[in-house]
C-alpha cells in the first residue's frame, strides 16, 4: 500500500490488554498503530500528521497529550481518544476528546467507535490532501497587473503554481481557471503564503463564489474517491460518503 494512502494513529498505553485491542480492531481498518510513550508525542508531532490518537488515562492521567494535539499545527484536527477506567468516566480532559473508550476495553464498542470515526478521519485527510493539477490560469497582482501562470497542485485550501509575476509572501492575488472536464470558468482570491525566486508560489485560499467552491469540492471529491475508494474497508464505504459530506 502507498504510504501515503495510510491513515496512522499513535496508542498512547501501556496496558497489554489495550495495546493487543487497539491491534486487532485498528488491524480490521488496515490503520497501522505506533504504540508510544507520553514523552515521545511531542516528537512525533513536530515531524509529521497523525489521524488519530488513542489516550490512556492511566498513563497520562490529564490528558496532556490530547490538549498538545489540539495545539499542534500538524494534527489538531485529528481525531482523538480517551481509554478512561470504567470508574473514571466523569473525570474527561478539558474540551473532551471526540470518542471515550471504557477498560476494560470491548471490542464491540471499539470497532463500533472505529467505524464512527473512520469517516471523519478520512474527511480531515481529505481536507488538507494536495492533487496534482496542470491548469493554464490568469493570476491578477495586488497592482491589478494580470500574468500567465500555470497551477501545480491543489487542496480545499490552497493551491501551489508557477508564474512569472514577482510575488511577495503576503500579497493577495486572484486567480481564475477551469478545473478539468468542468466548461466554467473559476475565480478564487487567495494570499501568498510562499514565493520561490524560480516563479513558484504557495497560496492559500481567502474567499472563492459558493459556486466555485461547490466545484472545486465536487472535483476533490472524485479524485480522493478514485485513489481511497478501494482501501476503505467493506462495510464502511457507505458510511464515508455521508460523514464526507
Amino acid at each position: 500500500m502507498n504510504v501515503s494512502l495510510e491513515l496512522h494513529a499513535v496508542v498512547v498505553s501501556s496496558d497489554p490488554s489495550v495495546l493487543d485491542s487497539m491491534s486487532a480492531c485498528l488491524g480490521q481498518l488496515g490503520i497501522p498503530a505506533m504504540f508510544h510513550a507520553r514523552s515521545e508525542v511531542i516528537e512525533i508531532l513536530a515531524k509529521q500528521k497523525m489521524d488519530a490518537f488513542f489516550v490512556d488515562q492511566d498513563l497520562d492521567p490529564d490528558f496532556s497529550v490530547i490538549q498538545r494535539v489540539r495545539a499542534s499545527s500538524s494534527s489538531r484536527n485529528a481525531v482523538t481518544f480517551a481509554i478512561v477506567p470504567r470508574s473514571g468516566r466523569g473525570r474527561l480532559p478539558v474540551g473532551g476528546a471526540n470518542f471515550v473508550i471504557e477498560k476494560p476495553v470491548s471490542h464491540e464498542h471499539l470497532n463500533r467507535s472505529l467505524q464512527a470515526a473512520y469517516g471523519l478521519m478520512l474527511k480531515e485527510r481529505r481536507r488538507y490532501t494536495r492533487y496534482a493539477l496542470r491548469c493554464e490560469a490568469t493570476l491578477e497582482d495586488s497592482t491589478r497587473h494580470k500574468f500567465q501562470a500555470s497551477t501545480t497542485n491543489i487542496s480545499q485550501t490552497g493551491l501551489s503554481l508557477e508564474c512569472s509575476a514577482p510575488l511577495i509572501a503576503g500579497e493577495n492575488v486572484s486567480l481564475n481557471f477551469r478545473l478539468p472536464h468542468s466548461p466554467t470558468m473559476c475565480n478564487f482570491r487567495g494570499q501568498v503564503i510562499w514565493a520561490a525566486g524560480n516563479g513558484k508560489a504557495g497560496l492559500a485560499f481567502t474567499h472563492m463564489g459558493a459556486r466555485d467552491r461547490e466545484l472545486l469540492t465536487e472535483w476533490i471529491d472524485g479524485e480522493f474517491l478514485r485513489e481511497w475508494h478501494p482501501l476503505i474497508p467493506e462495510g464502511v464505504a457507505e458510511k464515508f460518503m455521508y460523514a464526507a459530506r
